[in-house]
């Protein structure tokens, strides 16, 4: 029997803006209840091994499978790389093709008893998505110690998945008793009951706010940290069979450079709410197993490079999990260590393409990395209810990842005096969360230092409390970040509204925050709302004046972060706009 469908929200929306004369691409989901969920997708642009859907699968959360198809057209007809990618489908018996006409029509079929059969589906929402789903983070190093050589680390690294793989590892989930680890062919559970459930015990951590209860967004998703441990007691007859081998056998070997560093698994699986904690180890065995495969393939990789096969400039590896607001899945990429992001932009370029992403933004470089406790409040908006939409109305919001920066934090008193400070810190944790910069966000002593640098400013500046306006953000972004900026003088605040459709383009284009500075007072504007009807225009304001904890239900209940009318401005004083450009690049 077929199981039920249902399709992403976030799958939805990214095959609405694919070119449909791509021919073929590859689905994956996985399995709960009886449901089959379709998570995610790439399109088969490559011949290259390194960038088939089965490399890519390594770089997904475990759980997430291949289960079909998609044809960008309407026929049905199997062609030889579409029968390739549906035999290699395990997560059910019925492999899914899903077709998309010219006008974006989606319908999806089950291939039974090598027949297509037609099926509803239901859209699962983003909401309902990390509500229902959540995220297991595991984490350990393991020494590794072989020659230097491809053969070596293969050997080793293969030796390593078939040792976490047979059951001598087992599980503990960080902040609890709970440890996971298998008996011959069955799984124990300690600290627990056998059948409680991965939700249950992640809500006993957090009474007072259940997850299942509370709002979660991209930004806030429940990612439950677990470790590995091996087993350290050996087989005493294994060891004198060891020891009776080397009595008996004599082997001449030539000398060979040897590798020796420790390698860190850091690796995700993604699990319904209502797993078991006893079929959690499997789940945590195959999350293992593929970051080994990432590990290893970024280690043979530098081991092929002229100058490295001794070993000697290997580079540690390391991973970094991605979770761009358009894919809707977590991707976890391995690159060796230090190397810079503008030498991977090849690859990176490969990835976007093969996972339908746009080339003018990068998704995968290290600031993209997913981080869900920066110590600041991250997109706070997003909390907020949506604004209606109708077709008269005009919402254009900030886009991507920031955190809010605001008086008083980093026990530093700049009540009074620092809001612009505040606001260029809040447009720079932008650029640095969307990957165009990996440097630290500054402090008000670095922003005023940069400005005496470049001559803007004297000397006696540094360690004043001395306001700075739009211009001065303008020389700190291009100085630090290279980022060129606009600005926009309105002699009024009435004038301001007049200047609604370059904002809309702004955050269209952009997406990035603007700095508005007008009178003694200064703003961060991340988006607009355009009632064309009315010509009236709101403005999402994030208020750098706020002085209070950065808890999300004051920030929002007191209005620090919210809607306001064009009469929020003053109607005599000058405005001046900072508006942060971006350039395309992945």
């Amino acid at each position: 029997m077929s199981p039920r469908l249902k399709i992403s929200k976030y799958v939805v929306e990214r095959l609405s803006r694919i070119d449909t004369n791509e021919s073929t691409g590859c689905l994956f989901g996985l399995m709960y209840d009886g449901i089959l969920l379709v998570v995610g997708l790439s399109l088969e642009l490559f011949e290259n091994e390194k960038n088939s859907y089965n490399q890519l699968l390594l770089n997904l959360p475990a759980e997430i499978e291949l289960c079909g198809v998609i044809k960008f057209n309407e026929s049905l007809a199997i062609e030889n790389k579409t029968k390739e990618i549906l035999q290699d489908v395990d997560i059910t018996d019925n492999p899914l093709v899903i077709t998309i006409s010219k006008e974006k029509d989606i319908k999806a079929h089950f291939l039974v008893h090598d027949k297509f059969e037609e099926t509803n589906y239901e859209i699962m929402e983003i909401e309902e998505l990390w509500k229902q789903f959540l995220h297991v983070r595991l984490n350990t190093v393991l020494p590794l110690t072989c020659e230097a050589t491809i053969a070596g680390v293969k050997n080793i690294l293969q030796n390593k998945r078939k040792k976490i793989a047979s059951g001598q590892v087992s599980f503990h989930l960080d902040g609890t008793m709970v440890y996971l680890f298998g008996i011959a062919s069955d799984v124990g559970v300690t600290g627990t009951s056998t059948e409680a459930n991965i939700g249950e015990l992640l809500d006993s951590l957090s009474p007072e706010q259940p997850s299942k209860k509370k709002k979660i967004n991209i930004h806030s998703l429940d990612i439950v940290q677990v470790n590995l441990v091996m087993k350290t007691t050996r087989d005493i007859l294994s060891d004198k069979l060891v020891k009776t081998a080397v009595k008996m056998m004599t082997t001449q070997r030539k000398p060979a450079f040897c590798i020796s560093m420790p390698l860190k698994i850091d690796t995700l699986a993604m699990i319904h709410r209502n797993t078991k904690l006893s079929e959690l180890y499997t789940v945590l065995v195959e999350a293992a197993c593929r970051s080994l495969r990432l590990l290893e393939s970024v280690l043979l990789e530098q081991l092929g490079q002229e100058g490295i096969g001794d070993g000697a400039g290997l580079r540690l590896p390391e991973t970094f999990h991605y979770l761009p607001q358009e894919l809707g899945h977590f991707l976890t990429r391995v690159v060796p260590k230090d190397i810079p992001d503008e030498s991977m932009e090849k690859e990176r370029k490969a990835l976007h393409e093969q996972l339908a992403l746009p080339l003018d933004r990068p998704f995968f470089r290290r600031g993209n990395a997913y981080t869900n406790n920066p110590g600041r409040l991250v997109n706070p908006h997003e909390s907020m209810p949506l604004p209606s939409t109708s077709p008269d109305i005009t919402v254009a919001l900030v886009r991507g990842r920031y955190t809010y920066h605001h008086y008083m934090q980093d026990n530093f008193n700049d009540d009074g005096w620092g809001c612009a400070y505040r606001s260029m810190q809040t447009i720079f944790s932008w650029f640095r969360y969307q990957g165009y910069s990996t440097s630290s966000i500054p402090t008000h002593k670095e922003i005023q230092q940069c400005l005496v640098r470049i001559g803007d400013k004297p000397s006696s500046f540094v360690g004043s409390k001395q306001w700075i306006g739009s211009t001065e953000v303008m020389f700190c972004l291009e100085t630090l970040l290279g980022v060129s900026s606009r600005i926009i003088f309105a002699n009024t605040g009435a004038e301001l509204q007049s200047y609604t459709p370059e904002l809309v383009h702004h955050f269209q284009k952009h997406g990035s925050p603007i700095m508005i500075g007008g009178g003694v007072l200064a703003h961060t504007i991340i988006g607009v709302e355009y009632k064309a009807e009315k010509n009236e225009t709101r403005y999402l304001i994030l208020d750098p004046h706020y002085t209070g904890a950065d808890e999300i239900a004051t920030v929002l209940n007191k209005g620090w972060c919210g809607w306001k009318n064009s009469d929020f401005w003053n109607k005599t004083a000058h405005y001046n706009l900072c508006l942060p450009q971006t350039r395309p690049c992945v």
